[in-house]
C-alpha cells in the first residue's frame, strides 16, 4: 500500500471514528438528561410529603445521592467512550505510519576495486 492510499484510509478511519464517537456521545448525553429529568420529577412529586425540616433534609440527601451516582455513572461511560476512540485512533495512526520493508531490494553493485597506485619510477640517483 503506498503512502497516498494509507493517508486516504487514515482520513476515512478518522472520520468514521469521530462520527461514531460523537453519535454515541450525543446518545449518552440525551440519556443523561432524560435520567436527570426523571429524578427531578420523582423527587418533585415527593415534595408535598415534606412536613418537617428533618424530612426535607432527608429528601435533599436522597436527591443529592441519586444525582451524584448518576453523574459518576455518566462520567464513567464517557470515559470509556473516549478511551475506545483514543485506542481506535492510535491503531489507525499506527497503520497509516507503519511502512513495510520493500520486498524488492535493489541489487547491490559490488564496489569497484581501487586501482593499485603506480609504483614510483626509479630515478637515476637510486640506480
Amino acid at each position: 500500500m503506498n503512502i497516498i492510499e494509507k493517508q486516504t484510509a487514515l482520513g476515512k478511519s478518522l472520520y468514521e471514528i469521530n462520527t461514531s464517537t460523537m453519535k454515541e456521545y450525543m446518545s449518552l448525553q440525551r440519556s443523561n438528561i432524560e435520567n436527570y429529568i426523571e429524578v427531578n420529577r420523582e423527587f418533585g412529586s415527593r415534595l408535598p410529603e415534606v412536613k418537617s425540616v428533618t424530612s426535607a433534609v432527608e429528601l435533599q440527601r436522597e436527591y443529592s445521592e441519586m444525582v451524584w451516582n448518576q453523574v459518576k455513572a455518566a462520567m464513567g461511560a464517557q470515559n470509556e467512550l473516549l478511551k475506545g476512540a483514543f485506542n481506535e485512533t492510535r491503531e489507525a495512526l499506527k497503520t497509516a505510519y507503519t511502512f513495510e520493508a520493500d520486498v524488492t531490494e535493489v541489487a547491490v553493485k559490488p564496489k569497484a576495486k581501487a586501482k593499485p597506485k603506480a609504483k614510483a619510477k626509479k630515478t637515476a640517483e637510486a640506480a
